[in-house]
């Protein structure tokens, strides 16, 4: 949901609840009282959700404990916790959100939940425009939520999804589709377990 009214936020009394399914909840602290309000309807169903947290500001700390999975850049992780080292962010954060991943550029991820902790290199691409990559990344992870994917195969999918879109010049059209995506994984022999 994108809403583009000038310094003004989406009003709640504008929803119609019942006009809407979903599978999984996505926000970006850019409208935090609708956020709020359907990260609690989700929770109410048992619908997954996730944060995309690219900058520390009210918004972004409001949503950050309400959500299943915080997605976070690691500027993101250094302001909030006030630490230079993304993995002593990591621990950090971990008390505030039980699902973490820290996207760090072209150094890869870093990750800890209830499953253990761990850190994944990015793919080797050669990059003409990172804008969007953020975006992609998030939009794929909560494809994989939707899929049921595990928690591997969604670190995989995602950073796959965002290394393409870094091949392109412009967010939007820089935006991979689930066959591309699938396509450039096939390329690495141990991705060979993706469908």
């Amino acid at each position: 949901m994108n809403y583009t009214e000038p310094k003004t936020e989406f009003p709640l009394d504008d929803i119609q609840n019942h006009q809407i399914s979903t599978k999984v909840v996505l926000v970006d602290g850019h409208e935090p009282e609708v956020s709020l309000y359907f990260l609690k309807e989700a929770k109410k169903h048992g619908i997954p959700t996730l944060l995309d947290a690219g900058s520390v500001h009210r918004r972004t700390q409001l949503l950050l404990p309400e959500v299943n999975h915080l997605i976070c850049s690691e500027k993101f992780a250094q302001d909030f916790t006030g630490e230079s080292n993304a993995q002593l962010a990591l621990d950090k954060l971990y008390h505030h959100n039980r699902s973490v991943i820290i996207t760090c550029g072209e150094d890869g991820l870093i990750w800890k939940n209830e499953l253990g902790n761990g850190e994944l290199p990015a793919f080797s691409i050669n990059a003409v425009d990172t804008t969007g990559a953020g975006d992609a990344f998030h939009g794929a992870f909560a494809a994989c939520l939707v899929r049921q994917k595990t928690w591997e195969y969604s670190l995989k999918f995602s950073r796959a999804a965002a290394a393409l879109c870094c091949t392109h010049l412009g967010g939007r059209s820089g935006l991979p589709t689930q066959e591309q995506v699938l396509a450039f994984l096939q390329n690495f022999p141990q991705n060979a377990e993706f469908d």
